[in-house]
């Protein structure tokens, strides 16, 4: 069957689209599929029996899908860009692989799982320390429900004293309520400015109504000498027509009793509006600074709420709690406000959740049920990581768990390193000390792997004695590539040799190869050397050094793509720079080694001056840069071997 194409990338496609339009499309040749667990890098498992090609054409489909064709149902060409994305999605197929038989056990969140991994390795808080912290913040609590409030503030300083447990969010806690309390201070001086308004207030009513009283005393007394003057005149016309000669007489008051107008009534009426202008100005102030304590009490609201907002958002759920408390007391509320009700709940609910799947771990650690016993305590490390049950975890218990998971990480590496022989021995250690763990998947893969390595080195021997030299050679790769470390590689090599006859030939070329130690040609030939050198110890052993040679190689190859795929360049260059050491001239191994170079440039200086040193005789100078080596990469063999080694010297040379 063809393997379907679906979501594919950019990539991909323009990485085919070249290839094929550097090669023209051609029937592949027929062959037996293989199942295998995991995919094995050979023609054959690429090339189905009974496939081809189809030719281009209206109903056929486009350019595209002809590439794509060419990609991914014929292997190709090696050094080309198709097949470096042949082999880069070999090795996304091998690491999904991989995770799907071990297992959802591994966090993805590369944060979250390195603080895990931490937690595993930190010393639990004292139980004691535990006990203590949780009863003074359970008489916080008591304080405030008794509306004892400043003790409660007090207590609060005490609380994070406990830094290893509060790391003092219980001191800025306090300062938090020591800031509403200053908000209180300020409506407080407010309150004593309105009372001293208040009173201007009254001042200035009651002038209004004294000088009301008097501007009224004074019309009156204007109206009544009014109308005094108005009787005189009256009085005077009448005179007018008394026998006098006509002449008028004398007032008897001297014409002074005609009333005039008063300035001082003008003055006092301006004066009173005066007052009443200043009365309504001081009670608009007096409104003014009441809007203005209402600002701040709704301002100290607000950022108290978003304090305990803060506080539900960092896991510091027993703090949600209190704060809630706190904002109650010292605000009078009767209830929570809406969305802080939601935080208590929600806090109270998640610490109950915690402490269960604590009790769960308890219970699944004892049995010896590791698998469900690290999901459960990673559940509840995620949820809550400040709980006091995952703060007060003993030390064996998360050792149990850290040593599961790093079985984990070491069964995912084998199987896409493909050393099935020491993941099935991985998989017995890990059921025997994990008996929930499932091993199906992963079995299913060791099985799987073993038959396809058995059937292709059964069909290469029949190959061979059919005269098939290049299907025998196929296969033989092909098995090699499913499983580098089959111990049966050797022995059934032996006997496919021994199917051909070419000794004449072979034996020069043979002796060439193994005087100029090119192992990778040797390996190359090695189906062509086998029946020429049977019976000849000497060159069997030379075979056997360079097949075990190149199988070293290629185990050290496949490790350090996984280093690199894990972002280990250095660990990958020290590999391939450990295995060059056998094969110095090797193609393959130098052109890796030589990438690698520049992706670790300063470890790798460091070493090579380390080297060079010492093959000057300068120990001293020769430590200090493999000691730099070291701490770039504390896991170099390299830096820590020429460490001891040095020493050792230093120490026999002052002896």
């Amino acid at each position: 069957m063809r393997i379907p194409f679906g979501k594919t990338s950019a990539a991909i496609i323009v990485a085919s689209s070249i290839a094929l339009a550097q090669e023209p499309s051609k029937q592949p040749e027929s062959g037996s599929p293989a199942t295998s667990a995991v995919p094995a890098k050979s023609d054959n498992a690429a090339n189905p029996s009974n496939s081809s090609v189809p030719p281009k054409g209206p109903g056929n489909g486009s350019d595209t899908s002809a590439a794509l064709d060419y990609l991914m149902n014929r292997k190709p060409q090696d050094g080309s860009m198709g097949k470096q994305a042949f082999d880069s999605g070999k090795r996304g197929e091998t690491k999904a692989i991989a995770d799907d038989a071990v297992g959802s056990h591994r966090n993805e969140d590369q944060e979250m799982r390195a603080r895990f991994e931490r937690y595993l390795g930190t010393a639990p808080v004292p139980q004691e320390t535990l006990t203590e912290y949780f009863m003074k913040m359970k008489q916080v609590s008591t304080l405030l429900r008794d509306k004892q409030i400043f003790q409660a503030w007090r207590q609060l300083h005490e609380l994070a004293d406990y830094t290893m447990i509060d790391a003092g969010i219980s001191r800025e806690l306090a300062n938090r309520v020591e800031s509403i309390w200053n908000t209180d201070k300020a409506s407080a001086s407010i309150d004593r400015k309105n009372e001293a308004i208040r009173k201007d207030v009254k001042t200035s009513n009651r002038n209004a109504d004294m000088m009301s009283g008097k501007i009224m005393d004074d019309e009156i007394e204007y109206q009544r000498r009014m109308n005094q003057g108005n009787r005189q005149k009256q009085q005077g016309q009448r005179q007018q027509n008394l026998p006098n000669g006509g002449v008028p007489q004398m007032p008897q008051d001297g014409g002074g009793n005609t009333p005039q107008p008063s300035m001082s009534g003008l003055e006092g009426k301006l004066q009173l509006t005066e007052e009443y202008i200043r009365s309504l100005e001081l009670k608009a102030r007096i409104k003014l600074n009441e809007l203005k304590q209402e600002k701040l009490l709704e301002q100290a609201k607000a950022n108290f709420s978003e304090y305990i907002s803060t506080l539900y958002n960092s896991g510091r759920l027993n703090h949600v709690v209190l704060a809630a408390d706190f904002y109650r007391k010292i605000f009078e509320e009767a209830e929570y406000p809406v969305e802080m009700a939601k935080q208590v709940n929600a806090s109270l609910e998640i610490q109950r959740d915690v402490q269960s799947a604590i009790e769960v771990f308890r219970y699944k650690a004892d049995r010896g049920q590791l698998s469900g016993a690290s999901d459960s305590l990673q559940t509840a490390f995620m949820t809550n990581e400040l709980n006091s049950a995952v703060l007060g975890l003993e030390r064996p218990l998360k050792e149990k768990v850290a040593d599961f998971n790093a079985g984990l990480d070491q069964m995912r590496n084998l199987i896409e390193a493909r050393d099935f022989g020491n993941l099935e021995i991985l998989l017995q250690k890990v059921k025997q000390s994990a008996t929930d763990f499932d091993t199906t998947k992963p079995m299913a893969i060791v099985n799987g792997v073993k038959l396809e390595s058995k059937m292709r080195l059964g069909k290469a021997k029949l190959a061979a004695q059919q005269g098939d030299l290049k299907l025998a050679m196929e296969e033989f790769q092909a098995a090699a590539e499913a499983w580098p470390g089959n111990p049966a590689l050797e022995d059934k090599a032996g006997t496919f040799f021994d199917t051909q006859d070419m000794k004449s030939q072979a034996l020069v070329e043979f002796d060439r190869l193994v005087e100029e130690q090119n192992y990778r040609a040797i390996f190359d030939k090695q189906l062509g050397f086998a029946p020429a050198i049977k019976g000849d110890a000497k060159r069997e052993e030379a075979l056997k050094t360079a097949l075990l040679s190149i199988k070293d190689a290629e185990m050290a190859s496949e490790k350090a793509n996984v280093l690199m795929l894990n972002g280990d360049f250095f660990g990958a260059w020290e590999t391939i720079e450990l295995a060059s050491t056998k094969l110095p001239d090797d193609k393959k191994l130098n052109k890796l080694r030589a990438d690698l170079s520049g992706r670790s440039a300063e470890f790798v200086s460091a070493i090579n001056k380390a080297r060079d040193a010492e093959g000057r005789n300068e120990i001293g100078f020769s430590i200090t840069w493999f000691v730099n080596a070291q701490r770039q990469y504390p896991a170099s063999q390299i830096a820590n071997q020429g460490i001891e080694r040095l020493s050792k010297k230093l120490l026999e040379g002052k002896m």
